[in-house]
C-alpha cells in the first residue's frame, strides 16, 4: 500500500518539477526585445551624444537637453533609425 502511494506522489512531484523548471529557467521575452542605444544628433553630422535611448517604441521620442530628436545609426554616415526615451522598469 505504501509503495502505491509513494509511486503516485513521486509521479506528481516529477511533473510539478518539470512544469516549474520550464517557466523558471526560460528567458523573459519582455526584456529581450529592448536594446539600449546611444543617441546620435542628426543636426551635428550624427555625432554621438551622452543620452541613452532605447529602440522599442513607447511613443516618447528620445531627445537631448536642447529638445532635438536623437536617432540611431543606419549606416556609417546616416542616422535615421528612430529611438525612444529610455524607460526604466
Amino acid at each position: 500500500m505504501k509503495t502505491k502511494i509513494l509511486k503516485s506522489v513521486f509521479s506528481f512531484v516529477a511533473v510539478a518539477f518539470a512544469v516549474f523548471a520550464t517557466f523558471a529557467f526560460s528567458p523573459s521575452a519582455k526584456n529581450a526585445d529592448v536594446i539600449d542605444v546611444w543617441g546620435h544628433n542628426p543636426l551635428e553630422d550624427c555625432d554621438i551624444t551622452s543620452v541613452l535611448c532605447q529602440d522599442q517604441d513607447n511613443n516618447q521620442a528620445c531627445k537631448n537637453t536642447a529638445g532635438v530628436d536623437l536617432f540611431g545609426m543606419s549606416s556609417e554616415t546616416d542616422c535615421t533609425i528612430e529611438l525612444y526615451r529610455k524607460v526604466t522598469p
